[in-house]
């Protein structure tokens, strides 16, 4: 009778090991430590040390909480609209050797979206419309609101242009319609005019006027409608109705799109922008947002380099950062953030499965191994 029942503790010990092996194996995964998963695999064979059980339970504990804020802080990673990151500037990239202060003055919403994330991505502070986009947590992009710029246009009499004195690159309204200020207060700027056909363009900006007309709706800007207190609306130093529709009204010549009007005004606002800035401070890019080559983004990769003179090897550099035009339907995540993803989603699995006793996937491995 003593020898079957030692027997039978032995087996028990047995698979109790391979189930802590087990255990072990997930633990390292998750996070590259071995001295937590043997402590618990040594309470677990040493059944009559209770010390050892107290020290793995702590452990145990102790990884779940380093678990759950690896897990946070990688997702706001991911995520990146961290402000507080935008307020110094953000280290220049690779083969990036210098900042210039460039102002966009193109009236395509996407490739004026196209530009401000492509600038960000060589580690300029820039500013499209009311968002500043700076560099984020773990490689990625962190977005506030910065209405300066358009409160001043829209509100006061002169136009504060002091407002982008911190940006690497500005965009986007009201920037085409104070260009001609913006550069008689910085005259060593450099001024890039993306053009794209006109047809194609009154698409574009019909759209984003449509989604802007809908936001002020929303915020209370219709004349007499109460303005809304929401934070899509803005938030201490502005409201939306501050800017909108002025900045539409002011450019194009009305709040709703109206094909020739707008056309027109297009037409006219280029040819004046282009007569307005010294040739030799303007770049003068023709576009389209339909689906190019990648020789092309590369190609205009260059010459943006070339003519902003922020890099020593305009190959490489073109090759490194190609000028790929994107819609405004969505952002695509780049490698960073998506890597970022894939750890949360693991480490994530890990927390709720496998970390804790009580778990179902942790019993049924331990009932699979008996």
């Amino acid at each position: 009778m003593n020898a079957r029942c030692h027997r039978n503790r032995r087996r028990r010990r047995c698979r109790r090991v391979r189930l802590c092996r087990v255990e072990r194996a997930w633990f390292c995964f998750g996070f590259g430590v071995t001295a937590d998963a043997d402590a618990r695999e040594e309470s677990m064979v040493s059944t009559s040390s209770s010390s050892a059980r107290s020290s793995s339970s702590v452990a145990s504990r102790v990884a779940v909480l380093t678990a759950a804020c690896v897990v946070a802080a990688g997702c706001a990673g991911a995520r990146a609209v961290d402000a507080a990151t935008t307020t110094g500037k953000p280290e220049l990239n690779t083969l990036v050797t210098s900042r210039a202060r460039v102002f966009s003055a193109g009236l395509d919403p996407f490739l004026e979206a196209t530009a401000a994330s492509w600038f960000e991505n060589l580690g300029f502070l820039a500013l499209e419309s009311t968002t500043r986009v700076g560099a984020g947590v773990w490689g990625g992009a962190a977005f506030s609101a910065d209405a300066s710029l358009a409160t001043s246009y829209c509100l006061d009499a002169d136009v504060d242009t002091a407002t982008v004195d911190n940006y690497d690159f500005v965009s986007w309204l009201p920037t085409p319609s104070v260009i001609e200020d913006l550069f008689e207060d910085y005259p060593d700027a450099k001024v890039v005019l993306f053009e794209s056909m006109v047809s194609e363009w009154y698409a574009h900006a019909e759209t984003q006027a449509k989604s802007a007309a809908e936001l002020g709706d929303a915020c209370g800007c219709a004349s007499g409608a109460i303005r809304s207190s929401s934070s899509a609306c803005g938030d201490e130093t502005y409201h939306y109705c501050d800017i909108y529709p002025c900045m539409y009204e002011r450019l194009f010549g009305s709040e709703v799109p109206d094909e020739e009007t707008w056309k027109s005004a297009y037409i006219d606002r280029v040819r004046e922008i282009k007569s307005a800035i010294p040739v030799d401070s303007l770049l003068v890019v023709p576009m389209t947002t339909s689906t190019h080559s990648h020789a092309h983004a590369v190609k205009i990769a260059k010459v943006i380099g070339e003519f902003l003179s922020i890099t020593d090897d305009v190959d490489k550099f073109g090759e490194t950062y190609p000028f790929m035009t994107r819609n405004l339907v969505g952002k695509s995540l780049d490698a960073g953030a998506r890597f970022w993803i894939v750890v949360c989603a693991l480490i994530a699995t890990w927390v709720i499965f496998f970390c804790t006793k009580r778990s179902p996937v942790r019993r049924f491995f331990r009932r699979l191994l008996r």
